[in-house]
């Protein structure tokens, strides 16, 4: 099992949703979330859990952000 950091922002002629950050050590994956926070207050940030060599579409839930530029007026990360 891995981790990974998903950052996602919106521009105002596009939206970006970047893996920014993978690792198995969770203190690791915290420190680095702590310090994107910090970075990107206003962005949205998300750590998703994993499974090595799997499909990830077959679970119920994987990876993924829709999202809009009026997502982003309230400043929740």
């Amino acid at each position: 099992m891995i981790k990974i950091i998903v950052h996602a922002f919106a521009e105002p002629t596009e939206a970006v949703v970047e893996v920014v950050y993978a690792s198995t050590d969770e203190t690791a994956i915290l420190e680095k979330m702590a310090t994107l926070k910090k970075r990107y207050p206003n962005d949205y940030l998300a750590t998703y859990d994993l499974p090595l060599d799997t499909d990830l579409t077959v679970l119920p839930h994987y990876p993924s952000v829709a999202i809009c530029p009026d997502d982003f007026s309230g400043g929740t990360s």
